[in-house]
């Protein structure tokens, strides 16, 4: 197994930008659904997104600041909270996708509209895996660095066991 590559200026500027237009789209579908089209379906699972993406930008930033370099273990955390949001985000998925399918509903943007609601849980559980996968490799990479254990048994010195 490759040992884990730390991310360039670059790609954790694109995360960053990612995660705060994220975080921004999410909280704007909580007004534009939420008051203008009265669809609180789709508005309270933006807000769910905007909120993980939120999540996905903490984590990003807190990478950068080096909070986790002498503890990398409350990432698990940061990752059981990704799958949590990642089953929330599936669980709406199918439950709006099947009402929508009995209710014979089409593409609806007043009110209750299913299909949109089902967009909005699959961002939702998109968002979840951001969170679940970013926290993961930052977790890797601060185990691969910061350890005192060996790291492999060529590395291993016997001597000591004997």
């Amino acid at each position: 197994m490759n040992p884990p590559v730390p991310p360039s200026p670059f790609w954790i500027k694109a995360r960053i930008t990612f995660a705060v237009i994220g975080l921004l789209v999410g909280l704007s579908v909580l007004f534009v659904f939420g008051v203008n089209f009265h669809n609180w379906n789709v508005a309270l699972w933006g807000l769910l997104s905007g909120i993980a993406a939120g999540l996905a930008l903490f984590i990003h930033i807190a990478y950068i600041k080096r909070c986790w370099e002498n503890n990398p273990y409350p990432l698990k955390r940061w990752m059981l909270s990704g799958c949590f949001i990642q089953l929330a985000g599936v669980c709406g998925f199918v439950t709006y996708l099947t009402l929508a399918i009995v209710n014979k509903q089409g593409l609806i943007i007043e009110g209750p509209g299913y299909y949109l609601t089902c967009v909005w849980c699959f961002m939702t559980w998109k968002w979840g895996f951001y969170v679940f996968y970013f926290s993961r490799s930052y977790k890797r990479l601060y185990q691969q660095v910061y350890t005192i254990l060996p790291k492999n048994d060529d590395e291993t010195d016997y001597r000591y066991y004997t």
